[in-house]
């Protein structure tokens, strides 16, 4: 490079460019996790296309962000306050992921889980109705509640509970008991 001796402008031209070269025919396959019956990002109440249970598991071609988006919703970020919960476990990083790709290059073949994300997330209140198959609950009638220990010879017993009261010098100043039922 040139030194200036007089004053004036010098000018450097840097190709700071990024591409996501493949080789010649290879279009990359991506697997992602998404919510299920995303809402449609063009405004519509319509279903995002690739987000429907019946889909889940067909690789789908996708050649622009565009596509993918108007496929499979916008990413979504698990939120609380208004803030984005980083490293949340329901975040569609796949999503991002590939619609990061895609500015790099010009297809890819993306498959979506039959995992919906946003069923995940915690809810505020209590579900109602039937429960989903598969779904394992606790029977309080007949489950038994209480302190247990185990023994070789008979398993789990229940076990009834001693505290002792002291006067804070560790001379015992009387005992509390409490049966289990």
């Amino acid at each position: 490079m040139a030194n200036l001796v007089s004053p004036g402008v010098q000018v450097t031209i840097t190709d700071e460019s990024v591409y996501g070269p493949t080789g010649t025919g290879t279009v990359p396959m991506l697997f992602i996790a998404t919510g299920q019956d995303k809402v449609d990002p063009t405004g519509t109440t319509a279903i995002a296309a690739q987000t429907v249970k019946a889909k889940a598991g067909k690789p789908v071609l996708v050649t622009s962000q565009r596509e993918l988006t108007q496929n499979f919703g916008n990413v979504d970020f698990h939120k609380v306050g208004g803030s984005v919960v980083q490293g949340d476990e329901t975040n569609e990083y796949g999503l991002l992921a590939a619609y990061s790709f895609l500015r790099q290059s010009s297809a890819a073949f993306v498959v979506r889980a039959d995992v919906d994300l946003t069923s995940l997330r915690p809810q505020s209140s209590e579900p109602t109705g039937p429960a989903a198959n598969n779904t394992t609950w606790v029977n309080p009638s007949k489950s038994n509640w209480g302190l247990f220990k185990y023994s070789t010879t008979a398993g789990w017993e229940a076990v009834t509970p001693k505290v002792e009261i002291t006067d804070g010098q560790g001379t015992p100043s009387g005992h509390l008991s409490q049966a289990t039922t």
